[in-house]
């Protein structure tokens, strides 16, 4: 076990953004809940930190990518997403939970996916 030098953010969606999943053209909607849509929720690896009071400019620092991934993640047109796509946004749309320590319980080295 090893400790790697990042923190971890996850993500839970909030109303707004189930608003926003329903509201899409679909042919076959489905109506999912909170529930369903934050059981697995998205982890991005970040910078470390030490200082609390780091969070908030990791966060200025990374939320665009994340509110475009997490939209790309169940729907994949931009077209269809929001066009307000700012920090006040996301914190309406997300709820985000930081942690400071990570470890690597894996014996191989990290591979990436493109």
């Amino acid at each position: 076990m090893k400790e790697i030098d990042r923190s971890i953010l996850t993500v839970r969606v909030k109303e707004p953004f189930l608003d926003w999943l329903h509201s899409l053209p679909d042919p076959n909607p489905v109506k999912y809940t909170l529930d369903e849509v934050n059981r697995d929720k998205s982890g991005y690896l970040l910078p470390e930190y030490e200082d609390d009071n780091k969070k908030e400019s990791l966060l200025k620092k990374y939320f665009s990518k994340i509110f475009e991934e997490q939209l790309n993640g169940w729907w994949v047109d931009p077209d269809a997403w929001p066009s307000k796509r700012d920090l006040k946004t996301f914190k309406e749309w997300f709820d985000v939970e930081f942690h400071s320590v990570v470890f690597d319980l894996v014996d191989k080295p990290i591979q990436t996916v493109e």
